[in-house]
């Protein structure tokens, strides 16, 4: 029994010490492994809601393209929406 206490105690005392030990004060996060780090511009923080605040205004005839350069299509507001071929599904 009182082997057991004196190894609890010396236990105690051995994570005691290593958590007391390590960097104090502000961590620097290391640069990447397989890529250059990022350059200052990269790292500034960017202010998103100003940038869409300064996006022009499209008028409706307009067509707006993905980034492969596709058009995307709009949808007709007006075009009535053909559910009659939707049937209920059931499991199986």
């Amino acid at each position: 029994m009182k082997r057991t206490g004196k190894l609890l105690l010396a236990m105690t005392g051995a994570c005691a010490m290593l958590a007391a030990c390590g960097i104090r004060g502000d961590l620097e996060r290391p640069p990447p492994i397989f890529s250059d780090p990022p350059s200052e511009e990269a790292k500034t923080p960017v202010d998103v809601p100003a940038a869409y605040a300064e996006a022009p205004d499209k008028s409706e005839d307009e067509a707006y393209y993905n980034e492969l350069g596709g058009e995307i299509p709009k949808s007709d507001p007006a075009a009535d929406v053909g559910e009659d071929g939707m049937d209920e599904v059931g499991p199986g």
